[in-house]
């Protein structure tokens, strides 16, 4: 008996082994359970613009309290962006009354155990917090009677961290019906700040702040316009000498982010708020084939290619044309020629840690204008909405697809890109 016991024993202990080892294994998967969309659709840039717009943390005052409506495809917007920030995926997104559904696939590093992590959780709508109902990682079914007290330590934990005694004293509740949630807030600009802190490591603002410092000295040198590779060279000369802090996708990334902030006017204390003590550069325009909106197209495209995801800054540019053509200077091909240059060179600045750093100093010897941009020779910018429907048959039609191929073509050609 005793003998037979002892077995026992040791077969279970084995078999614990065995589990915890298989465990990493039924979390991972080789295939994505949520497939990424082909690209984002302009109305739904329109959408997150007008969000943005009436959340605005700027317009907002401490102690405001504001009711956020997203239907499940902008949930689904705001779930792809974030999970393109930490490495890729897709989400999808069912709503119901007092109910949420949601598959999630997120998209590993390479490693022996999988490519993919499927999540699939249900969602149920309390006075406060929802409460989570199901939940699937991989082929492992989680109990809820452990998950729901676990998430609320570790979200009572996170708000503590920022200065909040309660979730609930920033979030109020937040509802589920047919036509999406609804999620019920209240602003406080300290825990805004706190957020912000956290949100960029200490290491990210150092190195913001480090090429801040190069722009404020480049621009200090003489004056009028700057052609924008006269600005990229230091920029690119400093990223390539912190080879030895090891991370030159951080670095090319950050380098872009002090980049766009300039040409676009914009103060890097939204981002870092101690920022806002930094010396302030001198205001110059930068420029790009002589022009100030192609720096900026290039710029911004390259730093939104560079944080947001390469398939964001084409639909953010092409957005941009169409809203021209409809109140502004008119559709431009020149400008989206721009946008395609800039995305194609922030997906290469931080695609992975070899190509960043391959490209930085090449990047730095690249003093001529067409080494960023083609000529924009031959593109027709300037038309209206009617008039570029009229010519090309608007976005899907041959005529538009016939140019975009030409552009995509010129920048394939820069040597840069190759």
């Amino acid at each position: 008996m005793l003998r037979l016991f002892g077995w026992l024993v040791l077969l279970a202990c084995v078999g614990f082994i065995a589990a915890v080892l298989a465990l990493p294994f039924a979390l991972v998967d080789d295939a994505p359970r949520v497939e990424a969309s082909a690209r984002l659709k302009p109305p739904q840039i329109a959408r997150a613009r007008a969000l943005l717009a009436e959340h605005d943390p700027r317009r907002l005052r401490d102690g405001d309290v504001r009711a956020l409506k997203l239907s499940a495809d902008e949930l689904e917007l705001v779930l792809n962006y974030v999970l393109g920030q930490l490495g890729g995926g897709a989400s999808r997104v069912r709503v119901g009354e007092h109910l949420l559904d949601a598959a999630i696939t997120a998209q590993l590093p390479a490693n022996p155990l999988g490519r993919y992590v499927n999540i699939e959780v249900g969602l149920s709508e309390t006075g406060a917090m929802p409460l989570v109902e199901s939940l699937r990682v991989g082929r492992v079914g989680v109990p809820s009677l452990f998950v729901n007290p676990l998430l609320a330590a570790a979200l009572h934990l996170a708000y503590l961290s920022v200065g909040l005694d309660d979730p609930g004293s920033m979030l109020h509740g937040v509802e589920f019906a047919a036509d999406g949630i609804v999620v019920h807030y209240q602003w406080h600009t300290a825990i805004a700040d706190a957020v912000r802190k956290q949100l960029v490591p200490a290491a990210d603002a150092a190195r913001l702040h480090e090429f801040h410092d190069v722009l404020t000295s480049v621009t200090a040198q003489g004056e009028g316009p700057l052609p924008l590779p006269r600005l990229l060279a230091p920029l690119f000369e400093r990223a390539a000498s912190r080879a030895s802090a090891g991370d030159p996708q951080a670095d090319n990334r950050a380098l872009l982010v002090v980049l766009s902030s300039y040409v676009s006017g914009r103060s890097l204390a939204a981002l870092v708020p101690a920022a806002a003590d930094w010396p302030a550069a001198t205001r110059r325009s930068v420029r790009l084939h002589g022009r100030v909106d192609l720096a900026k197209h290039f710029v911004n495209s390259a730093a939104l290619a560079a944080t947001g995801g390469q398939a964001v800054a084409q639909t953010v540019g092409l957005f941009k044309e169409l809203d021209d053509s409809r109140s502004g200077s008119g559709f431009s091909f020149i400008d989206l020629m721009a946008d395609q240059a800039g995305t194609r060179f922030g997906k290469l600045a931080t695609e992975s840690r070899v190509m960043a750093r391959a490209l930085q100093p090449r990047a730095l010897a690249a003093l001529a204008d067409t080494d960023w941009m083609p000529e924009p020779k031959g593109l027709r910018e300037h038309m209206s909405e009617a008039e570029f429907n009229r010519r090309y048959g608007g976005v899907d039609g041959p005529g538009y697809r016939e140019v975009l191929a030409d552009i995509n073509r010129r920048v394939d050609a820069v040597a840069l890109y190759r």
